[in-house]
């Protein structure tokens, strides 16, 4: 296996399915830690902030060869909660909105946008439960990531969401294992 093991970024607006791709992609590899970035924003303004504790906590030092360490935002207390450890020696995987910010596509091998419709996505977000209140501030901070960041020209492959979950599972996990650079991941998937 390659010296450092390998960093997908998995980004896209709200409701677009990256959790469910996060955890198909992880469990489809021998080890992986995934970090999903609600647990660094911290609260509903946060956005950019998460984006930089993104790359300063984690990134930097896993493509560094180090430990990487974060503390999760308890939402319920509006404050930063325990310490998580990211360990060096397999793949990361983060998915979230923010995780795919120029800084951080710098320290990825692969970095993925994922794409639904405002009405697909909102049903997915009401279909949660959470209620879509904080819709409208959110959308408007991922305006403004997206404006910035344009995650979506620099990403390596853009995802139709659209399609189910395990169609669009499949499509990922297909070109990371024999895309162009599926030297980094074909070690760490499970035969």
């Amino acid at each position: 296996m390659n010296a450092r093991p390998p960093v997908l970024l998995i980004d896209g607006r709200s409701g677009t399915g990256k959790t469910t791709l996060a955890a198909a992609v992880g469990s489809a590899l021998l080890a992986s830690t995934t970090v999903h970035m609600d647990d660094l924003y911290p609260g509903w303004n946060g956005l950019d902030e998460a984006a930089v504790l993104l790359v300063e906590w984690i990134l930097k030092p896993f493509t560094e060869g180090r430990t990487g360490e974060w503390r999760r935002w308890d939402w319920e207390r509006s404050e930063r909660a325990e310490t998580h450890i990211v360990p060096c020696d397999r793949p990361l995987i983060i998915e979230g909105c923010g995780s795919s910010s120029i800084a951080s596509r710098a320290r990825a091998d692969h970095a993925l946008w994922i794409e639904a419709d405002a009405r697909q996505r909102q049903e997915r977000l009401l279909g949660r439960g959470d209620g879509v209140e904080w819709l409208p501030g959110w959308t408007a901070q991922e305006d403004v990531f997206i404006a910035r960041e344009h995650p979506r020209a620099g990403a390596d492959l853009i995802v139709d969401a659209t399609a189910a979950a395990d169609d669009v599972a499949e499509q990922v996990l297909r070109v990371l294992q024999h895309g162009a650079d599926g030297a980094r991941w074909s070690p760490w998937f499970a035969r």
